[in-house]
């Protein structure tokens, strides 16, 4: 959004109908993100599909179709694996030499078979193989926060079960669009993805 001062408004509903607003100014300033480049093998490249793009789209919007009216979690949220971020939320990527956008997440590596542990208190809801994001585990953790652990080995728990923060949820691993051993750790906010290590301190 433009750099300046810019008006944030929230609305609320109270248990009465009651609408209650508050507003605030807000200074938007400048900010350069770093970039990474990174090339596929071809055998991995070929993933990369129209069919296997829209295939992962619509299983992570069924996946998240309803989620939890109530907050589930307590402050603050565990990093799922304790290693080196090998590629923080919001680098800019330029895949095969085109750029795709920036990183909607925290890549944390990791050697392949590290226990991936739960952020925080809340229900799968998502436990399966997407074709780009490999072995994927989604977690609701209410108010639409919502936690994404991507590319394991193995996914440790089924889709509806409730875990507790630190549960294992899976296994570090290097499945779909990966490189390497590591685990993407993404976090939406409403639908909007944001940098899940704010959250953890």
């Amino acid at each position: 959004m433009p750099v300046g001062k810019q008006v944030v408004t929230v609305e609320g509903v109270t248990v009465s109908g009651t609408v209650v607003r508050a507003g605030r100014d807000v200074s938007v300033t400048k900010v350069t993100f770093p970039s990474r480049r990174v090339t596929f093998d071809p055998e991995i490249q070929k993933l990369i599909t129209p069919e296997a793009v829209a295939r992962e789209r619509r299983a992570v919007v069924e996946a998240l179709r309803v989620l939890h009216p109530e907050g589930l979690w307590e402050d603050p949220l565990l990093v799922p694996v304790e290693a080196r971020i090998s590629s923080p939320y919001g680098v800019l990527s330029v895949y095969q030499g085109r750029v795709s956008g920036f990183h909607g997440g925290a890549d944390i590596a990791a050697d392949a078979g590290t226990p991936v542990r739960a952020a925080g208190r809340g229900i799968v809801r998502l436990a399966d193989a997407l074709p780009l994001s490999g072995n994927a585990v989604i977690i609701d953790h209410g108010l639409g926060v919502v936690t994404f652990y991507l590319h394991m080995q193995e996914v440790r728990v089924p889709p509806g079960q409730r875990v507790e923060r630190g549960d294992i949820v899976g296994l570090v691993g290097s499945t779909g669009l990966s490189t390497g051993p590591h685990l993407h750790w993404e976090m939406r906010v409403n639908g909007v993805k944001v940098d899940p290590l704010p959250w953890t301190k």
